[in-house]
């Protein structure tokens, strides 16, 4: 009983610590006033009052470490910024969710034994062990979930912002006016993201088809990057832009049907087996009392 009691209090502790660190303390505005008005001791870094959050220390860790050439880390970062996500909070919800699962099977064994159940904590040790990257491995699931969702989103917006620079086209207006007038069409997060590229190109003298083929290797959307090499073509080689980007919307549009129909057909096989299942449990519910029935009559 000593053991379990000294277990528990260890426990306790850990995931008041863990909490404790993770914790990001907020600053009053008295505070942050004093801080400004404060002289800076030279050699000291500004804003820094103390050491920085765990989830800093494990961004930072991972992006400039020696994982940072990783094929994995890019993705990883790709979708962090696909999907607005800040980097700290999201190293610390992995922390949290890999520290919480870790902890879990330790206090289902102590609950366990409290109860007077003799489980043996080696294999309150394994699930442990075998939790804590399932935890930060589901965390990172849910964000790479996220981001490939936010870039078919994207791909669809694309479509529809090619037709409207054909608009444009159309009514005499020259490609670069064509496609800042698209991208500030809609308020949605992609046409924003788009304007916001495109705007950034026009201030800073580059070409627009240059900020997009940027834009779209940093997304990791394909299509992004294909427009870009047509709109140079147009822009470089005087190549008729209008049928091109004709084509190139008619093409879009049949990658996204080709999409939808190849996910509803997917949706459709994983729906077979449950189907199956269901007419079997209703088949053996109707069917067992005259099963019943007739094998208690002999």
């Amino acid at each position: 009983m000593t053991e379990v009691v000294l277990l528990s209090v260890g426990i306790g502790i850990g995931v008041l610590g863990v909490v404790y660190g993770i914790r990001r303390p907020r600053l009053s505005l008295d505070t942050v006033l004093q801080t400004w008005e404060r002289p800076l001791v030279p050699g000291a870094a500004p804003g820094r009052a103390g050491p920085p959050p765990l989830g800093a220390m494990l961004s930072s860790w991972v992006v400039g470490g020696r994982w940072s050439d990783r094929r994995w880390v890019h993705s990883l970062l790709t979708a962090v910024d696909l999907t607005s996500t800040d980097p700290e909070a999201f190293a610390t919800r992995v922390l949290v969710l890999a520290a919480v699962c870790g902890l879990t099977p330790f206090l289902l064994w102590l609950v366990a034994s409290m109860a007077g159940a003799d489980l043996p904590a080696g294999a309150a040790l394994l699930l442990a062990l075998a939790a804590v990257p399932g935890g930060a491995a589901l965390q990172v699931s849910t964000l790479l979930r996220r981001a490939e969702d936010r870039r078919r989103h994207f791909r669809v917006v694309v479509g529809s912002f090619v037709d409207l620079v054909v608009l444009g086209l159309a009514g005499g207006v020259g490609i670069d006016g064509a496609m800042h007038a698209a991208a500030q069409v809609t308020p949605d997060w992609a046409a924003q993201r788009l304007g916001r590229a495109l705007s950034a190109a026009r201030d800073g003298g580059t070409t627009p088809w240059a900020a997009l083929e940027a834009l779209g290797r940093d997304l990791g959307v394909r299509e992004l990057v294909e427009l870009s090499t047509t709109v140079q073509l147009a822009g470089t080689e005087g190549a008729r832009i209008r049928q091109s980007l004709t084509a190139r919307s008619a093409s879009l549009r049949r990658h996204e049907q080709a999409e939808a129909e190849s996910s509803a057909n997917a949706m459709t096989e994983r729906l077979f087996l449950p189907g199956a299942l269901l007419l079997i449990g209703f088949l053996l519910f109707i069917g067992y009392p005259a099963v019943h029935r007739i094998l208690g009559g002999f």
